[in-house]
Protein backbone atom coordinates (compact mmCIF):
# COMPACT_ATOMS: atom_id res chain seq x y z
CA UNK A 1 0.00 0.00 0.00
CA UNK A 2 1.39 3.56 -1.14
CA UNK A 3 1.72 5.74 1.80
CA UNK A 4 -0.43 8.83 1.92
CA UNK A 5 -0.41 11.46 4.01
CA UNK A 6 -3.31 14.56 4.82
CA UNK A 7 -2.20 17.89 5.97
CA UNK A 8 -3.82 21.20 6.12
CA UNK A 9 -1.84 24.73 5.58
CA UNK A 10 -4.24 28.02 6.75
CA UNK A 11 -4.36 31.15 4.54
CA UNK A 12 -2.47 34.31 5.58
CA UNK A 13 -3.88 38.01 5.08
CA UNK A 14 -1.45 41.11 5.16
CA UNK A 15 -2.50 44.19 6.43
CA UNK A 16 -0.25 46.41 5.53
CA UNK A 17 3.65 46.41 3.75
CA UNK A 18 6.47 47.38 1.80
CA UNK A 19 7.97 46.05 -1.01
CA UNK A 20 11.44 45.10 -1.68
CA UNK A 21 12.33 43.62 -5.06
CA UNK A 22 15.80 45.38 -5.59
CA UNK A 23 17.83 41.95 -5.45
CA UNK A 24 17.66 39.71 -8.77
CA UNK A 25 17.52 36.53 -6.61
CA UNK A 26 13.70 35.28 -5.88
CA UNK A 27 15.02 34.57 -2.44
CA UNK A 28 16.12 37.94 -1.35
CA UNK A 29 12.64 39.83 -2.50
CA UNK A 30 9.76 39.95 -0.51
CA UNK A 31 7.93 42.67 1.50
CA UNK A 32 8.33 44.37 5.08
CA UNK A 33 4.83 44.29 6.83
CA UNK A 34 2.26 42.67 9.35
CA UNK A 35 -0.33 40.28 8.64
CA UNK A 36 -1.97 36.92 10.02
CA UNK A 37 -2.09 33.74 9.81
CA UNK A 38 -5.87 32.06 9.70
CA UNK A 39 -6.86 28.37 10.21
CA UNK A 40 -8.75 27.99 6.91
CA UNK A 41 -6.87 27.78 3.87
CA UNK A 42 -5.63 24.19 2.08
CA UNK A 43 -6.46 20.72 2.63
CA UNK A 44 -4.44 18.12 0.86
CA UNK A 45 -3.81 14.89 0.04
CA UNK A 46 -0.88 13.04 -1.35
CA UNK A 47 0.40 9.75 -2.36
CA UNK A 48 4.08 8.73 -2.83
CA UNK A 49 4.21 5.92 -5.67
CA UNK A 50 7.41 4.71 -6.76
CA UNK A 51 8.23 3.54 -10.75
CA UNK A 52 10.63 0.85 -9.82
CA UNK A 53 11.43 0.68 -13.30
CA UNK A 54 12.66 4.40 -13.33
CA UNK A 55 14.95 3.53 -10.09
CA UNK A 56 18.84 3.57 -10.38
CA UNK A 57 20.21 0.44 -10.66
CA UNK A 58 22.24 -0.57 -7.59
CA UNK A 59 26.15 -0.52 -7.45
CA UNK A 60 28.01 -3.55 -6.45
CA UNK A 61 31.47 -3.62 -5.74
CA UNK A 62 33.55 -4.68 -8.89
CA UNK A 63 30.96 -4.37 -11.58
CA UNK A 64 31.41 -1.57 -14.01
CA UNK A 65 27.78 -0.12 -14.31
CA UNK A 66 26.23 0.52 -17.26
CA UNK A 67 26.50 4.31 -18.88
CA UNK A 68 24.51 7.10 -17.87
CA UNK A 69 21.96 7.79 -19.66
CA UNK A 70 21.99 11.18 -21.73
CA UNK A 71 18.02 11.97 -20.07
CA UNK A 72 17.09 10.30 -17.11
CA UNK A 73 13.47 9.54 -17.49
CA UNK A 74 11.22 10.80 -14.30
CA UNK A 75 8.22 9.61 -12.85
CA UNK A 76 5.59 12.22 -13.36
CA UNK A 77 2.88 13.61 -10.77
CA UNK A 78 -0.41 13.74 -11.04
CA UNK A 79 -2.24 17.35 -9.38
CA UNK A 80 -5.72 17.84 -8.97
CA UNK A 81 -7.34 20.85 -7.59
CA UNK A 82 -10.30 21.97 -6.16
CA UNK A 83 -11.47 25.51 -5.28
CA UNK A 84 -14.10 25.95 -2.63
CA UNK A 85 -17.04 25.31 -4.54
CA UNK A 86 -16.00 21.99 -5.39
CA UNK A 87 -14.75 22.85 -8.98
CA UNK A 88 -11.69 22.19 -10.90
CA UNK A 89 -8.69 24.49 -11.74
CA UNK A 90 -6.62 23.55 -14.14
CA UNK A 91 -3.53 25.66 -13.48
CA UNK A 92 -1.40 22.89 -11.72
CA UNK A 93 1.89 24.80 -12.51
CA UNK A 94 2.66 26.58 -9.48
CA UNK A 95 3.07 22.98 -7.49
CA UNK A 96 4.56 21.38 -10.80
CA UNK A 97 7.53 23.68 -9.90
CA UNK A 98 7.59 22.82 -6.23
CA UNK A 99 7.99 19.87 -6.99
CA UNK A 100 10.48 20.35 -9.70
CA UNK A 101 12.76 21.88 -7.35
CA UNK A 102 12.42 19.05 -4.91
CA UNK A 103 14.12 17.12 -7.30
CA UNK A 104 16.95 19.71 -8.00
CA UNK A 105 17.47 19.72 -4.46
CA UNK A 106 17.54 16.06 -4.26
CA UNK A 107 14.28 15.80 -1.65
CA UNK A 108 12.65 13.45 -4.45
CA UNK A 109 13.97 10.81 -6.90
CA UNK A 110 13.49 10.63 -10.23
CA UNK A 111 11.75 7.37 -9.80
CA UNK A 112 9.40 8.73 -7.30
CA UNK A 113 6.24 10.91 -7.68
CA UNK A 114 3.34 11.90 -5.67
CA UNK A 115 -0.46 11.96 -6.82
CA UNK A 116 -1.92 15.27 -4.80
CA UNK A 117 -5.42 16.40 -4.58
CA UNK A 118 -6.17 19.92 -3.30
CA UNK A 119 -8.84 21.49 -1.98
CA UNK A 120 -9.11 25.17 -1.72
CA UNK A 121 -11.07 26.17 1.65
CA UNK A 122 -10.69 30.19 0.27
CA UNK A 123 -10.95 31.98 -3.19
CA UNK A 124 -8.02 32.77 -4.92
CA UNK A 125 -6.38 36.41 -5.55
CA UNK A 126 -8.54 37.69 -2.90
CA UNK A 127 -5.82 38.65 -0.42
CA UNK A 128 -6.18 34.77 1.69
CA UNK A 129 -2.40 33.86 0.58
CA UNK A 130 -3.87 30.71 -1.29
CA UNK A 131 -0.70 29.96 -3.57
CA UNK A 132 1.61 30.02 -0.46
CA UNK A 133 -0.56 28.03 1.34
CA UNK A 134 -0.66 25.55 -0.81
CA UNK A 135 3.14 25.37 -1.71
CA UNK A 136 3.62 25.28 2.45
CA UNK A 137 1.00 22.27 2.40
CA UNK A 138 2.95 20.57 -0.60
CA UNK A 139 6.30 21.17 1.58
CA UNK A 140 4.82 19.61 4.53
CA UNK A 141 3.39 16.55 2.55
CA UNK A 142 6.49 15.71 0.55
CA UNK A 143 8.63 15.70 4.01
CA UNK A 144 6.09 13.04 6.25
CA UNK A 145 6.06 10.83 2.45
CA UNK A 146 9.56 11.15 2.56
CA UNK A 147 11.36 12.52 5.80
CA UNK A 148 14.03 14.10 3.63
CA UNK A 149 15.22 17.82 4.31
CA UNK A 150 14.19 19.98 7.12
CA UNK A 151 11.06 21.95 7.35
CA UNK A 152 12.90 25.48 6.75
CA UNK A 153 14.01 24.20 3.29
CA UNK A 154 10.56 23.66 2.02
CA UNK A 155 9.93 26.93 3.22
CA UNK A 156 12.29 28.30 1.70
CA UNK A 157 11.62 26.43 -2.16
CA UNK A 158 8.14 27.55 -1.03
CA UNK A 159 9.31 31.45 -1.28
CA UNK A 160 11.08 31.43 -4.39
CA UNK A 161 8.51 29.46 -6.45
CA UNK A 162 6.15 32.06 -5.33
CA UNK A 163 7.99 34.82 -6.10
CA UNK A 164 9.20 33.20 -9.75
CA UNK A 165 4.94 32.56 -10.59
CA UNK A 166 4.40 36.80 -9.19
CA UNK A 167 2.68 35.88 -6.52
CA UNK A 168 2.45 36.57 -3.05
CA UNK A 169 5.80 38.67 -1.65
CA UNK A 170 5.57 37.43 2.39
CA UNK A 171 2.93 35.09 2.70
CA UNK A 172 4.91 32.41 2.49
CA UNK A 173 7.27 34.38 5.50
CA UNK A 174 4.20 35.33 7.30
CA UNK A 175 3.01 31.64 7.47
CA UNK A 176 6.43 30.11 8.68
CA UNK A 177 5.97 31.94 11.95
CA UNK A 178 2.13 32.49 12.01
CA UNK A 179 0.00 33.82 14.68
CA UNK A 180 -0.23 37.54 14.16
CA UNK A 181 3.28 38.60 12.41
CA UNK A 182 5.55 41.77 12.03
CA UNK A 183 8.03 40.98 9.15
CA UNK A 184 10.76 43.09 9.85
CA UNK A 185 13.02 41.53 6.72
CA UNK A 186 12.00 40.33 3.63
CA UNK A 187 13.27 37.52 1.77
CA UNK A 188 12.58 33.42 2.42
CA UNK A 189 12.35 32.25 6.11
CA UNK A 190 15.18 31.50 7.73
CA UNK A 191 17.59 33.70 5.80
CA UNK A 192 17.31 36.67 4.60
CA UNK A 193 13.38 37.10 5.49
CA UNK A 194 12.77 37.34 9.76
CA UNK A 195 9.65 37.67 11.36
CA UNK A 196 8.83 38.05 14.84
CA UNK A 197 4.81 36.73 15.90
CA UNK A 198 2.60 36.37 18.96
CA UNK A 199 -0.14 33.96 19.77
CA UNK A 200 -3.72 35.56 19.23
CA UNK A 201 -6.69 32.77 19.37
CA UNK A 202 -9.66 34.60 17.81
CA UNK A 203 -12.22 34.23 15.42
CA UNK A 204 -12.51 36.32 12.33
CA UNK A 205 -14.77 37.31 9.05
CA UNK A 206 -13.32 37.02 6.08
CA UNK A 207 -15.88 39.35 3.48
CA UNK A 208 -14.86 39.49 -0.79
CA UNK A 209 -16.88 40.38 -3.77
CA UNK A 210 -16.10 37.20 -5.56
CA UNK A 211 -16.24 39.31 -9.07
CA UNK A 212 -12.73 41.23 -8.18
CA UNK A 213 -10.14 38.81 -8.06
CA UNK A 214 -7.22 40.73 -8.62
CA UNK A 215 -3.38 39.09 -8.71
CA UNK A 216 -0.62 40.29 -7.08
CA UNK A 217 1.51 41.00 -9.59
CA UNK A 218 -1.02 43.83 -10.94
CA UNK A 219 0.41 46.06 -8.19
CA UNK A 220 3.98 44.88 -7.26
CA UNK A 221 5.16 45.10 -11.11
CA UNK A 222 3.25 48.87 -11.43
CA UNK A 223 6.00 51.42 -10.74
CA UNK A 224 3.26 54.08 -9.70
CA UNK A 225 1.74 51.50 -6.85
CA UNK A 226 5.22 50.10 -5.54
CA UNK A 227 6.07 53.54 -4.71
CA UNK A 228 2.50 54.50 -3.06
CA UNK A 229 2.54 51.18 -1.55
CA UNK A 230 5.91 51.43 -0.02
CA UNK A 231 5.81 54.80 1.07
CA UNK A 232 2.47 54.86 3.06
CA UNK A 233 4.06 50.75 4.32
CA UNK A 234 7.37 52.01 5.53
CA UNK A 235 5.61 54.97 7.49
CA UNK A 236 3.43 52.32 9.40
CA UNK A 237 5.89 50.16 10.01
CA UNK A 238 8.30 52.59 11.86
CA UNK A 239 5.68 52.87 14.09
CA UNK A 240 4.81 49.38 14.66
CA UNK A 241 8.91 48.33 14.85
CA UNK A 242 9.04 50.74 18.23
CA UNK A 243 9.19 48.41 21.28
CA UNK A 244 8.67 44.14 21.23
CA UNK A 245 6.19 42.65 19.15
CA UNK A 246 3.25 41.31 21.38
CA UNK A 247 -0.63 41.79 22.07
CA UNK A 248 0.04 45.11 23.54
CA UNK A 249 0.43 46.33 19.80
CA UNK A 250 -2.58 45.39 18.45
CA UNK A 251 -4.27 48.20 18.59
CA UNK A 252 -1.34 50.62 17.00
CA UNK A 253 -1.60 47.60 14.53
CA UNK A 254 -5.45 48.53 13.54
CA UNK A 255 -4.72 52.04 13.39
CA UNK A 256 -1.71 51.44 10.84
CA UNK A 257 -3.66 49.24 8.94
CA UNK A 258 -6.16 51.73 8.48
CA UNK A 259 -4.24 54.69 7.47
CA UNK A 260 -2.19 52.34 4.97
CA UNK A 261 -4.86 51.85 2.73
CA UNK A 262 -5.81 54.98 2.69
CA UNK A 263 -2.08 56.73 2.38
CA UNK A 264 -1.31 53.75 -0.50
CA UNK A 265 -4.77 54.37 -2.53
CA UNK A 266 -5.87 51.22 -1.71
CA UNK A 267 -9.07 52.58 -0.54
CA UNK A 268 -9.66 55.25 -3.24
CA UNK A 269 -10.39 52.01 -5.46
CA UNK A 270 -13.88 51.93 -6.41
CA UNK A 271 -14.80 48.05 -5.86
CA UNK A 272 -12.72 47.99 -2.61
CA UNK A 273 -13.98 51.04 -1.30
CA UNK A 274 -17.58 48.90 -1.74
CA UNK A 275 -16.81 45.97 -0.23
CA UNK A 276 -15.45 48.15 3.21
CA UNK A 277 -18.79 50.42 3.01
CA UNK A 278 -20.67 47.56 2.97
CA UNK A 279 -18.92 45.70 6.10
CA UNK A 280 -18.73 48.71 8.01
CA UNK A 281 -22.82 49.13 6.94
CA UNK A 282 -23.06 46.31 8.57
CA UNK A 283 -21.36 46.57 11.63
CA UNK A 284 -23.02 49.89 12.14
CA UNK A 285 -26.33 48.19 11.79
CA UNK A 286 -25.87 45.72 14.74
CA UNK A 287 -24.42 47.98 16.82
CA UNK A 288 -21.07 46.29 17.22
CA UNK A 289 -18.60 49.96 16.00
CA UNK A 290 -17.24 49.11 19.61
CA UNK A 291 -16.37 45.56 18.94
CA UNK A 292 -15.29 44.94 15.65
CA UNK A 293 -13.11 47.07 13.16
CA UNK A 294 -12.91 46.23 9.21
CA UNK A 295 -9.37 46.51 7.47
CA UNK A 296 -8.60 45.98 3.87
CA UNK A 297 -6.50 42.51 2.84
CA UNK A 298 -3.73 43.26 0.66
CA UNK A 299 -4.44 42.49 -2.09
CA UNK A 300 -8.00 41.08 -2.89
CA UNK A 301 -11.00 43.15 -3.09
CA UNK A 302 -11.84 41.97 0.41
CA UNK A 303 -12.05 43.09 4.00
CA UNK A 304 -11.61 41.06 7.47
CA UNK A 305 -13.55 42.11 10.72
CA UNK A 306 -11.47 42.18 13.21
CA UNK A 307 -12.07 42.52 17.34
CA UNK A 308 -11.33 45.89 18.19
CA UNK A 309 -9.95 44.66 21.70
CA UNK A 310 -8.53 41.05 22.05
CA UNK A 311 -9.67 41.15 25.37
CA UNK A 312 -13.26 41.82 24.01
CA UNK A 313 -13.23 39.78 20.51
CA UNK A 314 -16.92 39.20 18.90
CA UNK A 315 -18.87 35.81 19.26
CA UNK A 316 -19.49 33.85 16.65
CA UNK A 317 -23.33 34.90 16.86
CA UNK A 318 -22.85 38.64 16.03
CA UNK A 319 -20.40 37.07 13.46
CA UNK A 320 -23.00 35.20 11.84
CA UNK A 321 -25.02 38.61 12.06
CA UNK A 322 -22.51 40.36 10.32
CA UNK A 323 -21.68 37.22 7.68
CA UNK A 324 -25.74 37.40 7.17
CA UNK A 325 -25.94 40.83 6.22
CA UNK A 326 -23.15 41.14 3.85
CA UNK A 327 -24.28 38.06 1.54
CA UNK A 328 -27.79 39.49 1.55
CA UNK A 329 -25.58 42.66 -0.08
CA UNK A 330 -24.60 40.26 -2.48
CA UNK A 331 -20.64 39.67 -0.83
CA UNK A 332 -19.46 36.21 -0.47
CA UNK A 333 -17.81 35.67 3.32
CA UNK A 334 -16.54 33.15 5.95
CA UNK A 335 -15.51 32.63 9.41
CA UNK A 336 -12.10 31.46 10.32
CA UNK A 337 -10.10 32.24 13.52
CA UNK A 338 -6.14 33.65 13.06
CA UNK A 339 -3.76 30.67 13.32
CA UNK A 340 -1.36 29.12 15.88
CA UNK A 341 1.69 30.78 16.28
CA UNK A 342 4.79 28.10 14.84
CA UNK A 343 7.92 27.06 15.65
CA UNK A 344 10.39 26.71 13.05
CA UNK A 345 12.82 24.48 12.90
Amino acid sequence: MQPTVEVRCGGHVTLLFAIDKSSRLPRNQGSRGAGFSVHHGVVMEATLHTDEALAPAPFMAGIEPDPQRATTPRAVSDITIVDALGEPLEDTGLYLDFLQACRESTLLRDHERLEVRVSLECPTSQGFGMSAAGLMALGEAVHALTGRGRPTQYHKMAHRIEREHGAGLGDVLGLSVGGVELRLEPGAPGWPGHAVSFACTTPVLLVWDSTGERHTSLYIDDPVWQTSITEAGEKSLATLRQGNWNKERWSALLEEARAFAERSGMLSEDQRATVHQTVLNAIVEHGLQAVCAARLCMLGSSVVVLPRNLDRPPTNEELERLERHVRQAGLSAMQTEIAPVRHPN
